[in-house]
């Protein structure tokens, strides 16, 4: 793995803010033309502009398969004109038409730009080598998908409130799916890892991360629980805070937090979750993949505290969720690009540490314990707070101790009685990345947390 030097720089303020890299003040400059292009007609309005290659590369058993590259290069112009909000985005070619937008059918000259558009940066990154994704030393057949995302991005935000804020950021995610075949059955097992500018932990090696992948699935292949079961789940660390993200995390996003519905209701009346439970959005955090200096609206990010001790503190915001509702900002909003609204979304879901042994939280001498060491697809209706997931790298200890793999593990359940069945959190804690879902628009989030046990939810296995 080689990557270029990497830098995150912020500048929010007036012009004795520190200096941007090059390409931020060209963004700089082309955010406030539109914003003078626009705020004359608007009662407020907000440019982001961006600048982002992204290169995709994968492969298959030693043998690269594809390189994509993408660039996401243009502006998002948010305006609100007799209180309705609109939005339009422009691509880097096509700046000039924006200054018509809010002008009516009179015909102008073209405006002309402050600055050309930015040159896409050199970025200096290397791929892993094909060949390297090999796991040495493998004693059974396999075949190893790996897939590398490697992000350059540079953003700046102007409104007319008087926010400036750029940022300029790299970060490489690796994605990495073994699979393992036995007597025609194939089990899987997946991998990841997450490289940025602010990383603190060494990297551990392609291999290293292969290998995790490798023992995955052949865990997964030894599985042998089939049935319907409902005993006690212990969630591993970082997956508890993954499935705290999708039952709370996403009903404290502030849209979703204004709705009128059952679930939600019910959740902002307080149910019987223990006060031993504190959740926090970080995006301060050096390892997480949801980690940035600034949102995707200039606002300065700082950790939210969304439940301390089970009650609900505050949700997440963007703009136009604190305008609309009262909110307090928090700096949480988010976009794919340029080309989509920014919606206030999580970056790193962490649940602080309890005081539970984490062994002592797999026994069950009654029904046995299910242990889900990551969480995989699933999804939650917040109007009503059902939910189904599937769990990853699953085991079930039996009431005698035996610890048998389990795989394609699903749990269901109702998410207010699941929170009431929190009954121990352990003193561990681990960290992982994902990617989210919401309205269309994928971002990466991190998930923080120890182990947590939920007492009678319900799970298959086949």
């Amino acid at each position: 793995m080689g990557l270029s030097p990497m830098r995150t720089a912020v500048n929010e303020g007036g012009p004795d803010a520190v200096a941007t890299p090059a390409a931020a003040e060209r963004l700089t400059a082309l955010a406030d033309w539109a914003l003078g292009q626009l705020a004359p007609r608007a009662d407020y309005v907000q440019v982001f502009a961006e600048q982002t290659l992204e290169i995709r590369t994968e492969t298959l058993d030693g043998r690269e398969l594809a390189t994509r590259l993408e660039p996401h290069e243009g502006l998002g112009c948010m305006v609100l004109q007799n209180d309705r909000w609109r939005y339009r985005h422009v691509a880097a070619s096509e700046l000039p038409a924006l200054a018509h937008w809010l002008r009516g059918p009179e015909q102008r000259a073209q405006p002309s730009l402050p600055c050309r558009w930015p040159d896409l940066p050199e970025t200096g990154f290397v791929p892993v080598a094909a060949k390297d994704w090999r796991v040495a030393g493998a004693d059974v057949p396999y075949t190893l998908r790996a897939m590398e995302d490697f992000t350059a991005r540079t953003i700046a935000v102007a409104d007319s409130d008087g926010l400036r804020a750029s940022s300029s950021s790299q970060r490489t995610r690796q994605r990495l799916e073994a699979t393992v075949s036995d007597h025609g059955a194939r089990s899987r097992g997946l991998s990841r890892y997450v490289l940025h500018e602010t990383s603190q932990r060494p990297y551990p090696g392609a291999g290293a991360v292969a290998r995790q992948a490798l023992d995955n699935a052949l865990h997964a292949s030894r599985a042998a629980v089939t049935g319907q079961f409902c005993t006690p789940v212990v969630f591993g660390p970082s997956a508890a805070a993954g499935f705290l993200h999708e039952l709370i995390g996403h009903a404290l996003e502030g849209d979703n937090f204004a709705l009128d519905s059952v679930y939600l209701a019910a959740l902002r009346r307080g149910p019987a979750i223990t006060d031993k439970l504190t959740i926090i959005d970080d995006p301060s955090l050096a390892d997480g993949h949801g980690s940035r200096p600034i949102d995707d609206e200039g606002m300065q990010t700082r950790p939210t505290t969304l439940l301390a001790q089970g009650k609900i503190v505050s949700p997440l915001t963007s703009v136009r969720t604190s305008r609309r509702n009262g909110y307090t900002p928090s700096g949480s909003g988010r976009r794919m690009d340029y080309r989509h609204l920014a919606l206030p979304r999580a970056s790193n879901t962490v649940v602080l540490p309890g005081t539970e042994e984490p062994t002592e939280m797999h026994r069950d001498t009654r029904a046995g314990v299910l242990i889900v060491d990551c969480l995989g697809a699933g999804m939650i209706n917040l109007a009503t707070g059902e939910f189904s997931f599937a769990g990853l790298n699953c085991t079930y200890v039996t009431p005698g101790g035996e610890r048998i793999p389990a795989r394609d593990v699903s749990l269901v359940g109702d998410a207010l009685d699941a929170l009431s069945r929190i009954d121990a959190i352990g003193s561990d804690m681990g960290g992982d990345s994902s990617t989210c879902g919401k309205q269309g628009q994928l971002v990466g989030i991190g998930v923080f947390s120890p182990s947590m046990r939920f007492t009678g939810l319900k799970w298959t296995a086949s």
